[in-house]
């Protein structure tokens, strides 16, 4: 499988994870449908996204998950009766008022913190005909730098633009934005994973368009080999870099 047909999910810090499980679980109403060692695994809206522990949790700036809503407004009403707080913003033309930034077309933005200080991000447009949704976020400096890299080196091409804000693509039955902001490459973390299939054939083929994988030593006799960490199984993950400094990862999907 390539990686432009394979669904991506949000991977979230988070330093203590009995803190986000309960946080996750008392503020938001979700809950995890698996526990691999060291993360929780959910599945809502259709989606899904991963908390993993790391020390490297809270060093993330920017908004790193976008959780697409019928009507932002509603949806904060009804978040702060579970006792979500929402972050205020000013940036510059557009701000938000009581949590809420709007805009002349119609569309609100919101922007809540977890348990771990992972920004997540809640949108809503009347053009938007989606169902709600989770997708992740991804941070760039240069977003035009961006765009050249993700059709290059993964060959994504967006399903829509707009210019110096942010793009959004398709992959497998998942989306996922890459977005300007001045905070690109704070996060100390892997931001996004990929599961697929033929998990080395991909490294393989990815490898001949450009890309260098990382390689890590976890510890324990867990370490990656030639880019690819691998269990009694055989290859489980694969992590890589864009060209704006995120930790990107490849997960074999082995269900």
């Amino acid at each position: 499988m390539q990686i432009t047909e394979a669904p991506i999910h949000a991977s979230l810090a988070a330093v203590d994870l009995a803190r986000a499980r309960a946080w996750y679980s008392e503020h938001l109403g979700w809950e995890p449908v698996r526990e691999p060692d060291g993360a929780l695994v959910y599945e809502v809206l259709g989606s899904n996204f991963t908390l993993f522990t790391t020390p490297n949790a809270g060093t993330a700036k920017n908004t790193v998950m976008n959780w697409n809503v019928p009507d932002v407004s509603t949806e904060v009403d009804r978040l702060r009766s579970k006792g979500v707080t929402f972050e205020e913003y000013d940036f510059g033309e557009f701000k938000t008022v009581d949590g809420v930034m709007a805009d002349p077309e119609g569309g609100k933005s919101a922007w809540l913190k977890d348990s771990e200080g992972n920004i997540i991000g809640l949108t809503s447009s009347p053009r938007d005909t989606r169902p709600p949704s989770l997708s992740p976020m991804i941070a760039a400096s240069d977003l035009a730098r961006a765009k050249a890299w993700y059709a290059d080196k993964l060959g994504f091409q967006p399903m829509f633009e707009m210019e110096g804000v942010v793009i959004g693509y398709p992959s497998g039955s998942t989306t996922f934005s890459v977005y300007r902001t001045d905070f690109a490459g704070s996060a100390k973390n892997t931001v996004a994973a990929w599961q697929l299939t033929g998990i080395a054939d991909e490294v393989a083929r990815l490898r001949g368009r450009g890309i260098a994988f990382e390689d890590y030593d976890f510890g324990d006799g867990d370490a990656t080999v030639d880019g690819i960490l691998s269990d009694e199984k055989g290859p489980v993950n694969a992590w890589f870099r864009d060209s704006e400094g995120n930790s990107l990862v490849l997960i074999e999907d082995r269900r």
